[in-house]
């Protein structure tokens, strides 16, 4: 790669700068050059900060997560509402060569949004694969169009390439969010535990468990009673039944497709190193997804 960017060095889940990346490739694919792109990278990961603080304020009334979510935002109970985070990246995007960013920045505040709210519904509700992916896509999906997207903005790149980045984006994030959700099977029992109440507190559907409730009934309750009691010791029993009932499968195929998906979107954009390095990032998430076989992630 050109600028001395490796892509490979920034595929696994939970790097930051995965967002950075993703600003860099799209306005060099577009067209543009390496510079005036810091308000875009800095504005991306605001986007991501808030969201994380945002779900852990999605904690049940009265909670732990609720009330430490409260004390970081300084009493805000709504998006918006003293989120100096989100009010940050609007300002951080104000000073961006390109003025359609700030336009980008509230679009994507709007879905974000929207899938906040998706999220405390399906506290109340059992989540479909349906839910899982309109979750995925106003998560991660919104904050990786966002970068894609901003690149091409300021690249000053026509509208149907802008496009093509910000679908590529979507479902790469998509993907990225089944691949963490796969990736948490291999976490020790104690590790899992947690997550798996982290999610549950702010009412992320984890894909695996969505689809294999389907086919196995007593999952549910299962996991309720490892959750109600803290026990991991419990947690290698439901990973042997989410596996046998095709929950990491699912979790495979969504990465599998997502990832095809993004690679189809690099079409629209004309070719260049810079295409091909967000062609790679595909291609690792994919290889990713593959490695992560039912087989090794089933058992303790």
């Amino acid at each position: 790669m050109q600028d001395g960017i490796s892509p490979a060095s920034y595929i696994a889940p939970g790097v930051p700068r995965v967002r950075t990346l993703l600003v860099q490739l799209a306005a060099r694919a577009a067209g543009g050059d390496a510079g005036d792109l810091d308000e875009a990278a800095y504005s991306a990961e605001l986007l991501n900060l808030a969201l994380g603080v945002h779900d852990a304020a999605l904690g049940r009334q009265g909670g732990l997560r609720r009330r430490v979510a409260r004390r970081l935002l300084g009493g805000a109970a709504h998006w918006l509402g003293g989120n100096h985070l989100t009010l940050r990246a609007l300002e951080v995007a104000q000073h961006a060569p390109a003025p359609e960013l700030v336009g980008e920045v509230l679009e994507t505040l709007r879905e974000i949004s929207e899938g906040q709210i998706l999220a405390d519904e399906l506290r109340r509700r059992e989540p479909t694969l349906l839910d899982v992916k309109e979750y995925a896509e106003g998560h991660s999906g919104a904050v990786f169009a966002f970068c894609t997207r901003a690149g091409g903005r300021i690249a000053g790149a026509p509208r149907p390439v802008v496009s093509a980045l910000g679908r590529y984006g979507r479902h790469m994030g998509v993907a990225w969010h089944a691949i963490e959700d796969l990736s948490a099977f291999w976490l020790g029992p104690e590790e899992l535990l947690r997550e798996l109440a982290r999610a549950t507190a702010a009412g992320r559907p984890v894909l695996p468990l969505i689809a294999a409730q389907a086919g196995d009934p007593e999952l549910s309750a299962l996991l309720d009673l490892a959750l109600r009691r803290g026990d991991a010791s419990r947690l290698s029993a439901v990973k042997d039944r989410v596996s046998a009932a095709g929950g990491l499968y699912a979790a495979r195929k969504m990465a599998l497709e997502e990832t095809l998906a993004a690679r189809r979107a690099l079409r629209a954009v004309p070719p260049s190193p810079h295409r091909d390095g967000l062609d790679q990032i595909a291609r690792s998430l994919l290889a990713g997804a593959t490695r992560l076989s039912p087989e090794r992630t089933s058992g303790g």
